[in-house]
């Protein structure tokens, strides 16, 4: 996923500075949506449902919170 992120931060890069590059990959604005839904959106919402299932953090029973 970390991969999938990268190339998309560096393609959103290379259009902001490059006045030739789009990001219209496809023809028509709806197959454009499905293209981000599937390598943003649906990433994205992976990573969020994977992390609510971990485990709360362990807290050191050295650890005294300040009051």
């Amino acid at each position: 996923l970390q991969m999938i992120f990268q190339n998309s931060a560096l393609c959103v890069a290379v259009s902001a500075f490059d006045a030739d590059v789009s990001l219209e990959v496809l023809d028509h604005p709806i197959l454009d949506f499905f293209y981000y839904m599937l390598t943003e959106i649906l990433p994205s919402a992976l990573v969020l449902f994977i992390l609510r299932k971990l485990p709360p953090k362990r807290v050191s029973a050295q650890y005294h919170p300040i009051n």
